[in-house]
């Protein structure tokens, strides 16, 4: 019988059983145990503070030893940010764990051995794995939990990209970006006077990046080009068009080279595709989530 199952029944059975005829001796009552404090709960999933705070100073010294200057501007702004990134951090793990319950999918103990087994070896031994551990303040087992983490994270995230194709539509486009209306227009003026574009992308594009390249973006597909609004003018527009797209880094000539119905994505295309799915479907599952944060944080 397990042991809280026999606590119970003593409860119990000491309830019913009448009082001896006797004057009974108070004792002062205990004292009661104190609610660990939480730094926020996930669908009343709890995030212990201690947890949190913990995990903050192990990441603060995980970056100085790899070289951040805690007195330096960048040093001062980047560790002001940690909490909250750490916070979402754990608010994503518990939502991640949540939802992989619901989707069936879990990780054994030899999962984890392993990922252990061969963590331990690419640390030099056990002894060089421990002081590594040591070095961030971290036990062996709160390690291990967070392997098991990873693992299950890693595993939610295969399922939902498991369907990314092997090929998709893409365009090749070319671009001039500037800062200012007025010159974007007088350049559009002069390559609908017959101006080669390759040519006045690299004369006056200030896209650092693309150039050199007369202004080459190269084959995309959807969800893979940095800036959204050129990848939704490109596949708008047919090919050997230039048009005017204002962007959040300014004025943008678009010029359509040519397009595929169905050209193989690269690997790198397949992994933009994959993180774009995972982070719309954790802004999605935090939107729905039922989150209270307890402690302040920075903006």
């Amino acid at each position: 019988m397990k042991k809280s199952t026999v606590m119970l029944l003593t409860l119990i059975a000491a309830a019913c059983t009448p009082a001896p005829a006797l004057t009974p001796t108070l004792s002062p009552p205990a004292a009661a145990t104190p609610t660990p404090a939480l730094a926020a709960r996930v669908n009343g999933t709890p995030i212990f503070l201690q947890e949190f705070e913990k995990r903050v100073a192990a990441y603060e010294r995980e970056w100085i030893r790899n070289g951040l200057d805690p007195q330096s501007g960048e040093g001062r702004q980047r560790l002001a940010q940690l909490p909250r990134q750490i916070l979402e951090g754990m608010i994503e793990e518990i939502l991640i764990q949540q939802h992989a319950a619901a989707l069936g999918i879990t990780v054994s103990p030899a999962e984890v051995e392993a990922t252990m087994r061969q963590l331990t070896e690419e640390s030099g031994g056990v002894e060089s794995f421990r002081q590594r551990l040591a070095s961030m303040g971290m036990t062996e087992e709160e390690f291990r939990r967070n392997q098991e983490t990873a693992i299950l994270a890693q595993k939610v995230f295969e399922r939902l990209t498991a369907d990314i194709p092997a090929a998709a539509e893409q365009v090749h486009a070319r671009h001039i970006q500037v800062a200012r209306e007025d010159i974007a227009r007088q350049l559009l003026a002069r390559l609908q006077h017959g101006e080669d574009f390759i040519e006045l992308a690299r004369q006056y594009s200030e896209n650092e990046a693309t150039r050199d390249l007369g202004g080459d973006l190269g084959w995309f597909a959807r969800g893979t080009l940095a800036i959204p609004e050129l990848e939704e003018a490109a596949f708008a527009i047919p090919p050997g068009q230039v048009v005017l797209v204002k962007t959040p880094h300014g004025y943008h000539l678009l010029l359509v080279v040519e397009k595929d119905p169905a050209r193989p994505l690269s690997e790198d295309q397949k992994d933009l595709l994959r993180q774009r799915r995972i982070r719309e479907q954790l802004q999605a599952w935090r939107a729905e989530a039922r989150v209270e944060i307890f402690i302040p944080l920075s903006p």
